[in-house]
């Protein structure tokens, strides 16, 4: 087959669940050689779709072909087998193993009853440095970066000789280097003739990467066509059924006196000398690389993680201990990064997720009252609008946005004086971007100190009055998001230490020169 010739059909695809139609005659087609990037907020269907593709759910209706040919896959070891291969948002790396069996697991190379390891760590290095990776095949699995582990999956797809690779949410924990060498495989993937289905809630990639782009919505196609026939307002209002005309929701709130003050917080190797602080009303934003130390600032701020020296002031006073609890008792509260390992226990209800930190004071002599923790829940669960049935619901079956929402709501219930939220909106669709943005913008008008701690310029630039950027640890600059002289360039720079590269000159001087050609 040569490039753009079809190599899949999914006609009219069904998928049931008990009470739910998942899947109601969905219809998508890839073809040979092509980046076709899949499109819809959290639970419109893709990732069902995608399960049907490859082998984990069994259709319901419609059929599915292959080179022209009618597949019913029992497994994804038959999916695997006939090309069809996924690399989840979720990575599947066997950590105490080596790259080269990582590679080749399931697949090892048997000669006389034994694994051939000579032709194992020979064909491995053919695949990393394929791949661009300055690795040996006998590299731990698991001391290498996200990043690399996530190309060791990819590796693994060719190993078995994959037509097809379906990338779910490949760069929501990469760096940008990291981000810029997956495309870099992505493009010599599809000059070899391999299709890649490209799933991302980051729509400047999906703009960036694809040749053609389908969009389901509530399990049913809404549209499908050439990337350069769309623009990104247009993919945005067909992926959520509206428009969209402003993403960043951020209306003026009164700023007024000092809430949190952090005076030269250390932490030896990790951060130094870090100064800054948040009034009521404020919405702080801190930027920077990946690895810049953002996260652990606030980590050490809330508790979780020692600092060597410094202070940490809340409303004029010191806080008591320096522990989360401290923190808690004081009117901090954290919604960390990672809210399915940090935030949630993804077993347990929305209403007992909602109210771990408030159950202290729904408690009679030990005792929780039930009744006052469902009011509880239930009024912010219609407050921020969180889409399930009841709060009796698993938070782990919610959409991202949804649980991002109840790990938001569990800190609300408090009612603190300063909310952090790491990385807000990450891996969740516009939609509920929008609503996380919003809610933001309704406590900042309430009173509350917020500080947002984002990878993405243009969320920090949307909802936040300033923006600290940390480099390599150190604070760089704070600057005022409501100075016009505040721009996109402007941050980039401080975030890289004060000083634009020769590339990041070229880049920004070739950007300019298409603007004005526009």
């Amino acid at each position: 087959m040569s490039r753009g010739d079809t190599l899949i059909e999914a006609k009219d695809i069904v998928k049931l669940f008990p009470g739910v139609r998942a899947l109601d005659g969905v219809s998508f087609d890839i073809r040979q050689g092509e980046v076709h990037s899949l499109c819809g907020e959290n639970g419109a269907g893709k990732s069902t779709l995608i399960k049907v593709l490859t082998g984990v759910h069994k259709r319901d209706g419609g059929d599915y072909l292959i080179d022209g040919q009618s597949v019913d896959f029992s497994s994804t070891t038959e999916a695997i087998a006939a090309g069809v291969s996924c690399v989840y948002q979720e990575l599947s790396i066997a950590a105490q193993l080596d790259v080269a069996k990582n590679l080749f697991i399931g697949n090892l190379p048997m000669k006389g009853g034994l694994v051939d390891h000579k032709t194992l760590y020979s064909r491995s290095k053919e695949i990393l440095e394929e791949l661009d990776m300055d690795i040996s095949p006998k590299t731990i699995a698991g001391d290498l970066s996200v990043g690399q582990q996530q190309m060791i999956e990819i590796g693994r797809a060719l190993t078995r000789n994959a037509r097809l690779i379906i990338m779910d949410e490949p760069t929501s924990s990469l760096s940008e280097a990291e981000t810029e060498t997956l495309f870099n495989v992505i493009k010599k993937l599809v000059d070899k003739n391999i299709a890649i289905v490209y799933i991302s809630h980051k729509l400047d990639e999906v703009m960036f990467l694809s040749d053609r782009i389908t969009v389901i919505r509530d399990g049913k196609n809404i549209i499908s066509k050439n990337k350069d026939e769309f623009t990104e307002d247009e993919l945005i209002a067909n992926m959520i059924g509206r428009s969209l005309d402003n993403l960043y929701v951020k209306e003026p709130a009164e700023i007024t006196d000092t809430m949190l003050e952090v005076k030269n917080l250390t932490s030896k190797g990790v951060f130094e000398d870090i100064s800054f602080e948040v009034r009521k009303g404020e919405v702080v934003g801190f930027f920077g690389l990946v690895g810049a130390g953002r996260s652990e600032i606030m980590r050490a701020i809330f508790g979780v993680d020692k600092y060597d020296s410094g202070e940490v002031l809340l409303d004029g006073k010191p806080l008591k201990a320096h522990n989360p609890t401290a923190a808690i008792e004081a009117g901090i509260g954290f919604c960390t990064e990672d809210r399915k390992k940090e935030g949630l226990a993804l077993p347990l209800s929305i209403l007992l997720n909602m109210t771990l930190v408030r159950l202290p004071y729904l408690s009679k002599a030990g005792v929780v009252q039930t009744d006052l923790q469902k009011k509880a829940a239930d009024q912010y669960m219609e407050s921020i609008s969180i889409k399930a049935p009841s709060v009796n619901q698993l938070v782990g079956n919610l959409s991202g946005g949804n649980q991002q929402k109840v790990v938001v709501a569990k800190w609300l219930m408090m009612n603190p004086k300063v909310l952090i939220v790491d990385e807000p909106t990450r891996g969740i669709d516009v939609g509920s971007k929008s609503e996380i943005y919003g809610i933001l913008s309704d406590l900042a008008k309430q009173g509350m100190a917020i500080i947002v701690v984002s990878s993405e310029i243009e969320e920090i630039m949307g909802v936040c009055d300033s923006v600290v950027t940390i480099f390599e640890g150190k604070k760089t600059s704070h600057l005022d998001l409501k100075d016009e002289s505040t721009t996109r360039e402007e941050i980039l720079k401080w975030a890289l230490g004060g000083q634009f590269s020769e590339s990041f000159h070229e880049d920004l001087e070739a950007r300019k020169e298409e603007e004005e050609d526009e």
